[in-house]
């Protein structure tokens, strides 16, 4: 027969048993530093720059992109940098007829700025892959998946109108899934499609927030120091 006194015994262990790490956790935590999470200005300061000339994102295949990633750059650019002041300089090919250049040289970069009375001008390059179609097979050779993806890669520069140097350039790329097939153990076949014309504004919208991380505010968690 069990002892009553020895039963209580062992219920009191088990419960200090579970209690112990879940003290330990809160003394962890509460004897840690105090954070708090702070907003850091943007890396390049844009303001000083006056008046900002910005030609349209050019790409190497006709599309209806451009407008959208142009406007979206400014936008997220101001939404950080609120006085920021752009002039709009139109398609590339436009802007080099207009100034008699047939590329974006030195020179060519003087005339614009002397002619658009601006100080600096981005200018910005996409490139689209074909869709690529992936098959993967199982080990158990049972089932079989195929994936088609798409690549973009994005480029953006900004350039000193009055000596023609690169003041900043950065760049990015991303692969992201357009459809997928796949079969199973029992025979069934599954699809999912995407048309990628819908989904490119999406894929186009990551890597300008990306690119033009150098331009936004962002937040940091930071230890508060100890009075």
């Amino acid at each position: 027969m069990d002892d009553p006194q020895m039963g209580g015994w062992r219920m009191a262990a088990r419960r200090a048993a579970f209690a112990l790490p879940v003290l330990l956790v809160v003394f962890l935590f509460g004897c840690g530093p105090k954070t708090i999470v702070v907003e850091v200005p943007p890396r390049i300061d844009l303001q000083p720059y006056g008046a900002i000339g910005v030609v349209d994102f050019t790409s190497d295949r006709p599309d209806n992109l451009n407008q959208f990633a142009t406007q979206k750059f400014m936008s997220l650019v101001q939404a950080s940098q609120p006085n920021v002041r752009f002039l709009e300089l139109g398609p590339m090919d436009q802007l080099l007829r207009a100034v008699g250049r047939d590329r974006m040289d030195r020179e060519a970069l003087q005339i614009v700025g002397a002619r658009y009375n601006v100080a600096t001008i981005f200018t910005g390059a996409y490139e689209i892959s074909d869709v690529r179609p992936q098959i993967r097979v199982g080990e158990d050779l049972s089932s079989v998946s195929a994936a088609a993806t798409v690549r973009i890669s994005l480029t953006l520069r900004h350039f000193e109108t009055k000596t023609g140097v690169t003041l900043w350039t950065n760049s990015r790329q991303g692969q992201w899934p357009v459809a997928r097939v796949g079969t199973g153990t029992g025979g069934g076949i599954s699809v999912s499609v995407s048309d990628p014309q819908e989904r490119y504004a999406g894929f186009m919208e990551q890597l300008i927030n990306a690119v033009a991380y150098d331009f936004r505010h962002h937040y940091e968690r930071r230890v508060v120091p100890e009075k």
